[in-house]
């Protein structure tokens, strides 16, 4: 038996002499004495610690099947997954006028028709092969609930045609929370919403300079009150975008959401990220200019350090570490524009050369326009962060390089922080939730 590849040991913090393990592969952990561990890397180890790491995938037969295992991950799925995930852009119109926004100038009076919807529904039909089980819509914006009638049609027609097949749909939204109340909810649950995600920018003085409503009026205190009529009805995700100047003060929602009654039992998960930057070809001169293009900076490493402890602490659950399976890697994803227009990623939404063609026609193979696989190289290959990067995001390659020829390492990011994040994990191992 070999140590893995793909294995990573730390010092123990609570217990000093021990090493924490963890397989970046099979996500698992352990914590040994650092005697063990040496006498191990020896090739010396004792029957019983054998059968344990070898459970765990810390200790292999051959590195170099584990090696084509790691690397054949999304063949696997792409042969066997039962479902289909599809992001539908519902329109790029929207009842805020948040500072940052994704979306910026490609925002307007932009709707999907009722034409579009339909052959939207005909486009899931004929993908949903025989052996496909689940079916998963996020509905996405601009606000998505501007389309709420839109949304509720092409949900009644894709839960019969599923039911029909003894199988499962479910929808999701991503929705700045202001149209969510308990009316829409009930109506929405009953045809298949399982979950939604609201993005909160931290305590209000902070969010309601950044997410304003059209008007210039607050909206902190309405999505709120809708956060609490609706909690019992569908899982309710809560996303904010920091900034470096802010990031400190974003604990103080936290603090306000539990005095508010909204406690980690009413609430899913929640993760804070920082603002991303915009491709500079879409943007306005007005357009705000700021934002992230790289993980590595300084200022944001103690800012993901922080807030994921400071979440963790107060009893409310986030994101664990897994590994990086972007939706542009799977032949069973898709971003559907609210004309019709195809992507694989949302980040590249009218960008008219990473469009892969349209619901009405035939998808253009994007091999690459979207440089699939760039991550099989022997530097990513012998990597031990592989499982958790996979040639990183392409769209903020895209952001630095203005295409994807490139890859987004994130060796350093996690060299930095991955320590920290496994040690939260341990710390508060019952309020990590995927």
């Amino acid at each position: 038996m070999e140590l893995s590849r793909y294995l990573k040991y730390y010092p123990s913090s609570e217990n000093p002499g021990n090493f924490i393990l963890f397989s970046t592969w099979r996500l698992s952990k352990v914590e040994i004495w650092a005697e063990t561990f040496r006498a191990i890397e020896r090739g010396v180890i004792s029957p019983e610690n054998e059968k344990v790491l070898t459970g765990l995938g810390m200790l292999v037969p051959d590195r170099e099947e584990e090696k084509a295992s790691v690397i054949s991950l999304h063949d696997r799925i792409n042969k066997h997954s039962p479902g289909i995930n599809i992001i539908v852009v519902m329109n790029l119109d929207c009842n805020f006028a948040c500072k940052y926004c994704f979306e910026g100038g490609l925002k307007g009076d932009l709707y999907m028709s009722g034409e579009t919807a339909d052959r939207l529904i005909d486009f899931i039909k004929e993908r949903f092969t025989e052996n496909k089980k689940t079916l998963l819509v996020d509905f996405y914006g601009g606000e998505p609930l501007l389309s709420s009638d839109l949304i509720k049609h092409i949900s009644k027609k894709l839960k019969a045609f599923t039911e029909e097949r003894g199988v499962s749909y479910s929808f999701s939204l991503v929705t700045n929370g202001a149209l969510l109340n308990r009316k829409i909810a009930i109506e929405l649950a009953g045809l298949g919403l399982k979950g939604v995600k609201i993005t909160i920018d931290g305590p209000a003085h902070i969010h309601n300079k950044n997410r304003p409503f059209k008007s210039g009026a607050p909206s902190f205190d309405l999505l709120i009150k809708n956060i609490k009529e609706t909690w019992d009805i569908v899982k309710i995700n809560l996303g904010g975008n920091f900034e470096a100047a802010n990031y400190r003060d974003f604990p103080l929602l936290l603090d306000y959401l539990e005095k508010e009654g909204l406690t980690p039992d009413k609430i899913g998960v929640i993760k804070f990220d920082p603002v991303a930057k915009r491709p500079e070809r879409v943007m306005n001169p007005t357009d705000y200019r700021g934002g992230c293009i790289t993980l590595d900076e300084p200022w944001l490493l103690e800012a993901n350090d922080l807030l994921r402890e400071d979440i963790l602490r107060r009893g409310y659950k986030t994101l664990n570490i897994s590994h990086k399976l972007c939706m542009i890697e799977s032949q069973n994803s898709y971003v559907v524009n609210y004309d019709g227009s195809l992507y694989k990623c949302p980040g590249f939404i009218g960008i008219e050369e990473y469009n892969i063609g349209n619901i009405k026609d035939e998808i253009f193979k994007y091999n690459d326009t979207y440089n699939l696989g760039i991550w099989k190289n022997d530097r990513c290959i012998d990597c031990e962060y592989l499982p958790l990067c996979y040639g990183g995001c392409r769209y903020m390659t895209f952001l630095r390089d203005d295409n994807v020829n490139a890859l987004d390492c994130q060796k350093e990011y996690l060299d930095a922080t991955l320590e920290t994040m496994i040690k939260q994990e341990i710390k508060y191992s019952l309020r990590v939730g995927k």
